[in-house]
């Protein structure tokens, strides 16, 4: 059984009578990608932060890699690895001298073999300010590997990145798992947390709604198997028949949605035979925090 490298008890933060986050409870696995998922505001940074021991709580417990927040502070800082939402970098360096500048703080001289696993080799002589915004957050990335760190902390990675440079992205930090690292993430993209978290938990205003594996979320909260055909006689019949849920649009479509696999494979069997045109889609993380929160989150992070 792996090992729980973040232990976090009924951890509250407040703010001038304002309760940031409220009483949350969860634990890290080793080795494990874990999503803290939310809109702006929902209090993920304030969590990362108080792990990171940037941050006191106001009451509640935590341990990192064994260490106690309150009182082992800097055992923890120099044992983890943290990339924040804005991070800082000196933009007249080049991206090997920011990542060098961070090596030398942490002893490590590997600044050529972060380079080539982040994917900044072809660009260390480029200066940062230059850099795209995919490639500067791979720099980031390399600046928090070259601790060494086994626990990386990774605060909205992917914010304001085009879709190309996030699935790069993506795959770096699936790279990072398969190096053994454990990564912490935040973030409000629910198909980065779909894509790359082995767990997530849901955060609405302080407050962890949800905590399970994706798979585990999708089964329960998802909303089943979605069929979608054309409004023509049989097929309708046989979605009003097999559907738990049915769903009109407006472009002449009916939509079903089956909470049963083995309901939708019978519906889709029969659909086949009628040679009906026929599109499925399965339940994800959208669906998910939509169903649990009566929103959903826009590209800036904010619940709608």
């Amino acid at each position: 059984m792996a090992r729980k490298v973040i232990r976090v008890k009924d951890l509250t933060k407040e703010y001038d009578g304002t309760t940031a986050v409220k009483e949350i409870s969860f634990q890290v696995k080793e080795g494990e990608i874990f999503s803290l998922v939310g809109p702006n505001g929902a209090g993920k940074t304030t969590t990362v932060e108080i792990l990171e021991c940037l941050r006191e709580p106001t009451s509640g417990e935590a341990t990192v890699l064994g260490h106690d927040i309150s009182d082992e502070a800097e055992k923890i800082k120099e044992k983890i690895g943290v990339m924040p939402q804005d991070f800082n970098t000196f933009d007249r360096l080049t991206a090997e001298e920011n990542i060098k500048l961070m090596g030398d703080l942490y002893g490590s001289n590997n600044v050529e073999e972060i380079m080539k696993k982040v994917g900044v080799d072809k660009f260390k002589n480029k200066k940062f300010a230059d850099l795209s915004g995919g490639m500067k957050t791979k720099v980031g990335i390399g600046m928090t590997l070259i601790s060494n760190a086994d626990l990386l902390f990774l605060d909205e990675p992917t914010t304001g990145l085009d879709p190309h440079a996030r699935r790069e992205t993506w795959n770096l930090i699936k790279d990072l798992k398969r190096m053994g690292k454990t990564v912490f993430l935040t973030t409000h993209y629910m198909e980065e947390v779909e894509s790359l978290s082995d767990r997530a938990a849901i955060l609405i205003d302080g407050e962890i709604e949800v905590l399970d594996s994706i798979e585990n979320l999708i089964d329960q909260h998802g909303g089943g198997i979605k069929v979608r055909v054309l409004e023509d006689g049989r097929a309708v019949e046989i979605i009003h028949d097999k559907a738990d849920e049915v769903l009109e649009g407006e472009d002449g479509t009916l939509t079903g949605i089956f909470d049963s696999k083995k309901e939708a494979r019978q519906a889709l069997i029969k659909l086949f035979q009628l040679d009906s045109k026929v599109e499925v889609q399965d339940a994800g993380m959208d669906e998910v925090f939509i169903r649990l929160t009566g929103g959903k989150i826009d590209e800036g992070g904010e619940l709608v």
